[in-house]
């Protein structure tokens, strides 16, 4: 039996051992005689189990569109062979001594064997698509079914190498972070944007998990299994059985997933990824361990969507924990299931986090590890060449000096690469009503609004009712693009660990999609402030800019650099330097006319050039004409890749010929481990933090 087999076998014959019990009795014996006599008995055995499930995968597929073959992401549903093991009950006839003689008894057993069934799961594969196209702008797919088989992964549990003893977590680690967020657990109260470190580092948990391969698996998931309704308006799940919540506040039921989600989407609600999950409908229970997602509208990536791959979904509390408390105790009560208990949190200061040694999905390799939060990024460089911090997310521009003055440290990107981008923000061009997470509102928007009273104060804002003020407004963004040198950022900023820029939608200048006008205009300092005396500004004009101090995957460095570019043409930003949460809000519900720095995903092309901007995209403090968000709209919807890169690149053509954003350079979050950090193995994840701290192994 292989060691995998054997611990999987140890851990269910201990779970069954209050089960198994003397269901008969000795039936004939004879003192001084042998006889055979019968006897009904349990016993635990084992044996091997082979299992067909049925499996909703996101694939990768390869299609012609138009005399091209492109690979696309989307989902379908397969069958594929998974190998696992089970218990059964059987009835054997085996050997036994009773009272000194050797008898044959009749047992019935639990035993482990080879069993055939349908399940539901999710993985990625490769399989191929055949689009017919019958008419401009129509196509007509065929879908081509595959099989493949998979090895489920066992109740994960370490061993010695001979399997004769558990090994325990061990040792203990420092992760420096610019920003440790406020403990609050309810999600409907959670809006700072630093919430994904919840279950980052390893706190919280979501329903769906990926393995090692990095596909969404449910043997690690707190979902077993799942089904999509054939008209594609709901879920339906069954939860994993026996998964505690930390301090003791009992089992995870349907009912906590439940109200975590209804409570992550309530009215009202500040949690941080509202505006992503508006796909999502409520939750309702079925049974202590089943229950049911609507959706709002079908997302085809869904499952995604409710994964650790994903960094804006909800997390699970515990209901009891918030009936019993009330939500004023509940919230700074950091109860989870992860495998790391939090023993201590304190906002933006420090977190003490424990293994849970006997994790239902995982065991951590090292016993515990602290979080501090040091924002200032040579102070972060200090504690890590003296020791003091282990794992550090250190800024690009000190990389190589780092690693030069720390023999044995590496480093590492995480996460997807991002663009740093500057937002020229208060353009809210979208006409009519418009339903908030405040309620209706009207149009102009608030931002706007103040841009139409006081033009003058807001030189890139353009009114969408005149032409020569949307005109004026594209030649001042344009003269301020033109002011930036994102070839020396990349070389002064960020050491040469970046490119210089990328579109909102992913697209990039080695794409095959890429068109050469929507690259910004070059580098052109005396070009720009000609520019600028056209739009009316000979001797430029102050404006307030905003960037965030603390925020991991936004560069206040290259906002700065690219402030100081401003001034060498005559513009005066003024510089607003608080925390991600104190400009937060602004960027909802049509508030924000202040310039300001952040980042946009770029990732892998196939995967983000596929996506959607939504149809209120006032996230990125901008909005569209209404017919060309319902377009981009459409691609949260459209299971048809290539549609959606189409409709993308019509979207590309209108950011790109109005300026809206400033790319300054595509760059990836790295971290630095120091010698002291033997392993580690992160799954992979939309956002540019570290992941999977329980893989972390430290040297003895």
């Amino acid at each position: 039996m292989k060691a995998s087999q054997w611990r999987e076998s140890k851990r269910l014959a201990l779970a069954l051992v209050g089960i198994a019990a003397l269901i008969g009795a000795v039936v004939a014996a004879c003192g001084g005689e042998t006889k055979t006599v019968t006897e009904i008995q349990t016993v635990v055995v084992e044996k091997q189990v082979t299992q067909i499930e049925k499996v909703i995968e996101t694939v990768v597929v390869e299609k012609k569109v138009e005399g091209e073959t492109v690979r696309v992401v989307e989902t379908v549903v397969v069958e594929k062979p998974v190998t696992r093991t089970e218990k059964v009950v059987e009835t054997v006839v085996v050997e036994r001594v009773v009272e000194g003689k050797t008898v044959k008894v009749v047992e019935t057993v639990v035993v482990e064997k080879s069993v055939t069934r349908i399940e539901k799961v999710v993985e990625t594969v490769v399989v191929e698509k055949v689009v017919v196209q019958q008419m401009p702008g129509e196509t007509k797919v065929q879908v081509v079914e595959v099989e493949k088989v998979v090895v489920a992964t066992p109740v994960p549990t370490l061993f010695s190498a001979d399997g004769s003893s558990r090994i325990s977590p061990q040792g203990h680690f420092v992760l420096a972070d610019t920003n440790v967020p406020p403990p609050v657990s309810v999600p409907a109260l959670a809006g700072t944007g630093f919430e994904m470190s919840y279950y980052a580092w390893g706190v919280m948990e979501m329903p769906l998990f990926q393995n090692e391969e990095g596909l969404i698996d449910p043997a690690v998931s707190l979902w077993t299994s799942w089904t999509l309704a054939p008209d594609q308006t709901k879920i339906s799940w069954t939860l994993r059985e026996g998964v505690q919540f930390h301090g003791g506040w009992g089992e995870l039921t349907a009912e906590d997933v439940v109200f975590s989600h209804n409570n992550a989407n309530s009215d009202g609600t500040r949690f941080y990824g509202f505006g992503d999950n508006t796909w999502m409908g409520g939750f309702t229970t079925t049974g202590r361990y089943t229950g049911e997602m609507a959706f709002a509208e079908f997302n085809p990536r869904w499952a995604v969507r409710l994964s650790n791959a994903q960094d804006h979904q909800p997390w699970i509390i515990s209901k009891a924990l918030y009936d019993s408390e009330g939500e004023d105790a509940a919230v700074t009560q950091m109860i989870g299931t992860g495998p790391y208990e939090a023993k201590s949190w304190v906002s933006r200061d420090r977190v003490e986090l424990e293994a849970i040694d006997e994790h239902w999905r995982v065991v951590p390799k090292t016993q515990s590890f602290n979080v501090v939060e040091i924002a200032e990024p040579l102070a972060m460089q200090a504690a890590f060449l003296t020791g003091e911090v282990d794992i550090a997310p250190l800024p690009n521009s000190l990389i190589k000096d780092t690693l030069a003055r720390t023999p044995g440290s590496t480093f590492r990107p995480i996460g997807r690469p991002d663009t740093q981008m500057i937002h020229y923000t208060g353009n809210f061009w979208l006409k009519g009503e418009l339903l908030t997470n405040e309620g209706m509102i009207q149009f102009p928007r608030p931002a706007y609004a103040e841009a139409l009273a006081e033009p003058e104060r807001f030189p890139w804002i353009g009114n969408i009712d005149d032409p020569a003020s949307m005109e004026r407004a594209l030649k001042v963004r344009t003269a301020m693009t033109m002011a930036i040198d994102q070839d020396k950022i990349v070389r002064n900023v960020f050491d040469g660990f970046g490119t210089p820029y990328a579109t909102q939608f992913g697209f990039k200048p080695d794409d095959p999609y890429w068109k050469d006008e929507w690259a910004p205009p070059a580098y052109d300092p005396a070009g720009a402030k000609a520019l600028l005396a056209e739009a009316g500004y000979p001797d430029g004009f102050s404006f307030p800019m905003f960037i965030p101090s603390d925020a991991r995957t936004i560069s206040a460095e290259a906002a700065f650099a690219a402030a100081q570019m401003w001034r060498e043409i005559g513009l005066d930003p003024v510089i607003d330097n608080g925390t991600y949460a104190s400009g937060r809000d602004r960027r909802f519900d049509g508030q924000d006319n202040i310039i300001r720095m952040h980042h946009i995903y770029t990732g892998d092309l196939d995967g983000q050039r596929g996506e959607g901007m939504g149809l209120v995209q006032t996230w990125y403090s901008t909005e569209l004409p209404r017919d060309l968000l319902v377009l981009l709209k459409q691609n949260t919807l459209e299971p048809d890749q290539a549609k959606r890169i189409q409709n993308n690149i019509t979207g590309q053509d209108f950011l790109s010929g109005q300026r809206l954003f400033l790319p300054l350079s595509v760059i990836s979050q790295h971290y630095m481990f120091r010698p002291e950090i033997a392993d580690y193995r992160p799954h992979f994840t939309m956002s540019s933090q570290l992941m999977a701290p329980w893989t972390v192994e430290v040297r003895r």
